[in-house]
């Protein structure tokens, strides 16, 4: 059964709204005090950092690889903790290392939930 629109949060609406006419930059945000995930620039151009996400992403699915036994609250938990004790520099160099070695696919992967 499909979510109708007004059975939907306001503020979820808006956010769908606001994504249609948002303009988004991702790219690297240099920031020397800290860390940056998005800056928001005016009114609607919005810039993206995507190298916390990723990274996040990446140490979840490596630590499933390495250690397929553990639980999946035990490799969130492990993933945010190594992801607290690394610099910006390394967070970057991890991303940058990802994005030499990724394969860009043409069709969707499509997984059994």
């Amino acid at each position: 059964m499909a979510t109708r629109l007004r059975d939907r949060p306001p503020l979820m609406v808006r956010l769908w709204a606001a994504l249609g006419s948002a303009r988004f930059t991702e790219d690297w945000i240099d920031d020397t005090t800290h860390f940056v995930d998005g800056y928001t620039e005016g009114r609607g151009h919005i810039w993206i950092n995507p190298a916390p996400a990723m990274a996040d992403t990446i140490i979840h699915e490596l630590l499933h690889t390495m250690q397929p036994a553990w639980s999946e609250a035990y490799v969130r938990r492990t993933t945010t903790y190594l992801l607290r004790r690394m610099t910006d520099a390394e967070i970057r160099q991890f991303y940058e290392e990802y994005l030499t070695r990724r394969k860009r696919r043409t069709r969707r992967k499509k997984v059994d939930g």
